[in-house]
């Protein structure tokens, strides 16, 4: 064995995702009312990203949204995804905030819609699934068990969900209207609490496996794509090294991360979008995807990335996980 796979040998575990939240749904949760028409900008953003992520020989898992999924401009697009290699995972149909709310046959009913017109485009069937906002309930857990799917990835234990809750509602306030800025958007304090490490949740009728979305160990902080580069239009440097910081933290504590990234967090200042109330939108994408670059080539350095259903694989074979009971709110 050669220096170098004993080095890659003797790595942690990493995932990496992307939410393919698309312009309708940044403006249907501002209360934008130019969502009704369904505005995309994924012929511009996607392209990007997966010649970006080519470039670093990085797999991820995209969810993607279901109606998106079913724009016929869309499924040439969307089939590059599985194509390159990358994973598909379902984020719903509607990217509705209150999905998780729903009763239980709504929820199925949502999740199976998706999942179809997902299929459609891509042809893969998505075997896991992220919340909109990640948005869980015991309901919408239930409905993924008995549709057969391995993992949820929706929590994010998050110790600034309510600042991010007042901020969303004060934006959305300026610049269409606070409706849509439910009470659970980005969690509770006692969802903040939730493990940060590979869990199954106990259901009625059998488990399923959480992946959660890593915040910083013991401060709960996000370290998110688009977080990273809101701390980016103040200092790249300071973007690197909080990021830096938080991988090391991470290993200290066994916390095998799952970065997060949005589509958004590919496009910049200088793009024909109309997303400048978004955090993280002030810089050119050159800089943007410059600043993205060297994040990811530190994360692919300190870890093996894979996929979140690459990882839940490993996860089936090697090791037993702690079952947790759905608790979730105040």
């Amino acid at each position: 064995m050669t220096a170098g796979m004993a080095s890659s040998a003797a790595q942690p575990y990493a995932t990496l995702s992307l939410d393919l939240d698309n312009l309708w749904c940044y403006q249907r949760s501002f209360g934008v009312e130019a969502w009704r028409d369904y505005p995309s900008f994924l012929e511009l953003a996607l392209p990007r990203i997966l010649d970006f992520l080519d470039s670093l020989e990085l797999k991820v898992t995209f969810f993607v949204i279901g109606r998106d999924a079913t724009d016929p401009a869309n499924r040439a697009l969307l089939s590059e995804i599985a194509l390159r290699g990358h994973e598909v995972g379902n984020h719903s149909f509607d990217h509705e905030l209150e999905l998780h709310r729903k009763p239980r046959e709504a929820i199925v009913a949502e999740i199976q819609r998706a999942a179809e017109a997902i299929e459609t485009a891509t042809g893969q069937r998505p075997r896991g699934f992220r919340g909109p906002a990640f948005g869980l309930s015991s309901d919408l857990l239930e409905a993924l068990e008995s549709l057969g799917y391995d993992y949820d990835a929706s929590t994010c234990p998050n110790s600034l969900g309510l600042v991010a809750r007042l901020w969303h509602r004060s934006k959305a306030s300026k610049i269409g209207n606070d409706e849509n800025v439910i009470a659970s958007l980005y969690g509770s304090l006692k969802d903040a609490r939730q493990s940060l490490k590979p869990y199954l949740w106990s259901l009625d009728n059998g488990a399923l496996m959480e992946m959660p979305v890593t915040t910083l160990p013991l401060l709960r902080l996000p370290f998110h794509g688009t977080y990273l580069n809101y701390l980016a239009d103040f200092s790249p440097a300071l973007a690197r090294g909080y990021f830096a910081a938080a991988l090391r933290v991470c290993r200290l504590r066994g916390v095998a991360p799952s970065f997060l990234l949005h589509a958004s967090d590919f496009l910049g200042a200088d793009d024909p979008i109309p997303l400048q109330y978004l955090p993280g939108m002030k810089r050119g994408v050159d800089e943007k995807n410059e600043v993205m670059k060297q994040l990811l080539e530190s994360y692919s350095a300190a870890f093996r990335v894979r996929t979140i259903g690459a990882y839940v694989d490993e996860l089936k074979h090697v090791r037993a996980l702690p079952k947790l009971v759905p608790a979730f709110g105040s």
